[in-house]
């Protein structure tokens, strides 16, 4: 099928966005601003546009690992993660970050760039990598990374500026190299650069400095390619570690048990390993409570399967991944959510992911209890389809296959 890059990108940025949601109770869209602050600094390097797309596709990427490193950081004895400065301090981002991106199809043969994007020019970060042994874009994404996170985009100021710029020119040889400075301090002359990283769609701004990349993907290299997002899924979690993956699971037994042809078992593969996406903006802190949920807490639960669509819209070739992903918190009889939608609106892929996601859930082991056996699961189960919330026949299925 036709893919988009630059809309997938887009999609990512979301995702790591709802992160900083996670972690930080708002987004200051830190993923999409280095990746725009990076892009600019690539102008004065002799990069090709291939090039050009995996800085950006890396800046995105660049702090993947730090939900992660949140649920690690709680086992051990972690000072508290509270602002994205401190959070980055902090190595197993950089490792966890560069295994999740395996299957992202760059388009270039760099390596390591997201592992080594804390490093220091004069040999004192992370990894003890010295000049140029820490790759280009490495080096590239340190720079704006720290610029970024030093620019108070809410209440920007000439004195902010200048704050940014001293800093930056404080730490030539030592954090970052001499070329790399002058880069810096070139950009930083144009009133338009800080502009931008105030302008409200930073999307736009992105697309317009890179090439629109669309190629032919086959549908098994989109699984694989899902499952970058999954990894990041799961692990923003301890108590929901193998949830994605344990319903991809179930949902392509489901599928051939129905006899969907193959590119539609992918399609339902794909839409598993995202349909949480949106819980990359839910704080742990309502993920992991072991207690009844508030009705506030609850309402900011039901809010990712909105996320989810907002990010998977953007990419031609997902609307049927959408729909039987993001509507695996509807019923049939009106009452679910975000959209209330009811049955004459869900297909019955989105009803069976309902189902499977249901029962996906009460078989998993969590932190704080065992996994229902099947029998108890089906009996919930066919108590809701009962009630007319999810679908009967499906429920009876689910009991054929799994039994």
């Amino acid at each position: 099928m036709k893919f988009n890059l630059n809309q997938f990108l887009l999609a990512l940025s979301d995702a790591l966005d709802f992160v900083e949601i996670n972690t930080l109770g708002s987004t200051s869209f830190h993923s999409k601003r280095v990746a725009y602050i990076a892009l600019r600094l690539s102008n004065f390097y002799n990069l090709n546009e291939k090039e050009k797309f995996d800085l950006c596709s890396f800046s995105i990427l660049h702090d993947n690992g730090l939900s992660e490193e949140v649920v690690v950081s709680k086992f051990e004895n972690t000072p508290k993660l509270s602002n994205l400065s401190t959070l980055e301090k902090y190595t197993k981002h950089c490792d966890i970050g560069e295994k999740n991106i395996v299957g992202f199809p760059f388009l270039s043969k760099h390596k390591n760039i997201v592992k080594y994007h804390h490093e220091n020019y004069d040999g004192t970060g992370f990894f003890k990598l010295r000049g140029e042994e820490i790759p280009l874009l490495s080096q590239i994404i340190a720079l704006a990374d720290t610029v970024d996170n030093l620019f108070h985009f809410e209440t920007p100021s000439i004195k902010n500026r200048q704050k940014i710029i001293s800093f930056i020119n404080e730490k030539e040889n030592t954090w970052y190299s001499e070329e790399l400075v002058k880069s810096f301090n070139t950009l930083s002359k144009l009133p338009s650069f800080w502009l931008d990283l105030q302008c409200p769609n930073l999307e736009k701004l992105i697309l317009k400095n890179i090439t629109s990349f669309t190629m032919n993907i086959e549908i098994e290299h989109l699984v694989k390619l899902s499952s970058v997002f999954s990894t990041i899924i799961d692990s923003n979690s301890s108590f929901t570690a193998k949830h994605s993956s344990g319903l991809s699971d179930k949902v392509e037994k489901m599928s051939y048990f129905y006899k969907y042809d193959s590119e539609k078992v992918m399609k339902m593969i794909i839409a598993a390993n995202l349909h949480d996406l949106g819980k990359l903006a839910v704080p742990n802190k309502i993920l992991d409570k072991q207690s009844s949920l508030t009705t506030e807490e609850f309402e900011i639960v039901k809010c990712h399967t909105y996320y989810t669509r907002q990010a998977l819209e953007k990419i031609d070739g997902f609307e049927d991944i959408v729909e039987w992903g993001a509507n695996h918190h509807e019923k049939l009889n009106g009452e679910g959510y975000p959209y209330g939608f009811s049955a004459e609106n869900l297909s019955q892929e989105a009803r069976l992911m309902t189902c499977l996601d249901i029962y996906q859930a009460l078989t998993e082991e969590r932190p704080y209890r065992k996994g229902m056996s099947h029998k108890e699961a089906m009996f919930i189960l066919l108590t809701q389809a009962s009630k007319g919330y999810i679908d009967k026949s499906i429920v009876k299925d689910i009991n054929k296959v799994f039994t």
